[in-house]
């Protein structure tokens, strides 16, 4: 409540659950539009009411939480750019269940495990810029992003050469429905299957596709 100014706010910590419920406090802060969470396991809010309404930008990393968490994050009202680093979502699937993120963007997803995703355009439905980083278990973006008109660039580094084949399709539809062709740009891509390849050691579970 001393901090309802507050424009921008870094939320770091271990695997303590927020037991006293501190982090519902953060609707107060009325003015907040940039927050991060790093290391947060088990901390965020179990509710997008409990997030400040003017939140513009979210990044979380090390968070560990489920990809369907993701649900709460996509009803911020205003939330334009989302920031998934380093195990922030931990699991291989990624399937939205609502409509959302109404005004997202950016989105940029760096350091995952993921390796199925499924989505529409209905999901990110003004979508200008996907970055992939360092994803390298996901193999395709979901062709649905072609009917995003929005989209003007997707980024791929050190993912697999299937991802930017994926991209290309998604640039070819675009095209083939008369909309100005997203820009495909890929950097240092990882070998092709068979090659050897080295993956982030986090888990026995997932430090392999």
């Amino acid at each position: 409540m001393r901090i309802q100014n507050v424009k921008e706010l870094g939320i770091s910590g271990g695997n303590t659950i927020d037991s006293n419920g501190i982090l519902n406090n953060l609707v107060h802060l009325q003015k907040l539009e940039t927050l991060s969470f790093i290391g947060c396991f088990n901390l965020l809010p179990a509710s997008a009411k409990a997030f400040s309404a003017t939140l513009k930008k979210l990044k979380l990393e090390r968070t560990y939480v489920s990809w369907s968490y993701l649900d709460i994050i996509a009803e911020l009202p205003k939330l334009e750019v989302l920031k998934l680093m380093d195990y922030a979502a931990y699991g291989k699937e990624w399937h939205p269940n609502v409509r959302g993120f109404t005004r997202l963007k950016v989105l940029i997803i760096e350091g995952s495990p993921l390796k199925y995703w499924k989505a529409t355009n209905d999901n990110f439905p003004v979508l200008e810029r996907l970055v992939l980083k360092e994803c390298r278990c996901l193999k395709e973006i979901p062709i649905e992003f072609a009917e995003i008109h929005t989209l003007q660039l997707i980024e791929l580094t050190r993912c697999l050469p299937e991802l930017g084949e994926s991209g290309a399709r998604i640039q070819k539809e675009q095209e083939d429905l008369g909309n100005n062709p997203v820009d495909v740009r890929i950097s240092d891509p990882l070998p092709d299957e068979g090659e050897e390849v080295y993956y982030l050691d986090v888990s026995e579970e997932d430090d392999e596709c």
